[in-house]
């Protein structure tokens, strides 16, 4: 085969390549476009979707975290790290860490068969620890949670039952 010719072949192997690949790419443009859940070509962040994720995670407020806690039908999930978690925290509620949700899951989706719901807190207005362990369970699929913002706080001030040690 002559230089020229294996020249001609690569260059037309090339061109077919960049014609397949534009057409995959406008394929898929036209198809992320009409999707309801589209992802943003331009000015992405996966901050930002997470962010946008975890704003749809539903709040709860002390008297409905109270009045389900008096009919135990919740559990507290304290997101602190575990040296505060000792130092302090709701009664009845297990410490799980962010990064920590995985380990968790399979126990805690029994409890949500049995009509659980949980709430996780930290303390503090912009601690995003509660949010952050809140959207863990549901990427795990547990869809029965809520945020207490600011949790500890709130508990504490109120009066209600709070408990020391790991337990």
């Amino acid at each position: 085969m002559s230089t020229n010719n294996l020249s001609q072949k690569l260059y037309s192997a090339f061109n077919e390549l960049i014609i397949i690949l534009a057409a995959a790419l406008l394929i898929a443009i036209i198809f992320n476009s009409i999707r309801s859940s589209y992802i943003p070509l331009f000015g992405f962040s996966s901050a930002a979707l997470i962010k946008e994720q975890q704003a749809k995670i539903p709040i709860i407020t002390l008297s409905e975290a109270y009045d389900l806690y008096l009919k135990n039908k919740i559990i507290f999930i304290d997101a602190r790290d575990p040296f505060s978690f000792e130092e302090g925290h709701i009664t009845g509620a297990i410490n799980i860490y962010p990064d920590e949700a995985s380990l968790q899951a399979s126990s805690l989706k029994v409890k949500a068969k049995q009509g659980f719901i949980f709430v996780t807190y930290c303390d503090g207005h912009q601690c995003p620890l509660s949010k952050e362990t809140a959207h863990a369970l549901i990427l795990r699929g547990i869809s029965t949670v809520k945020v207490f913002v600011n949790g500890w706080s709130v508990w504490l001030t109120a009066g209600y039952p709070i408990s020391k040690g790991k337990k």
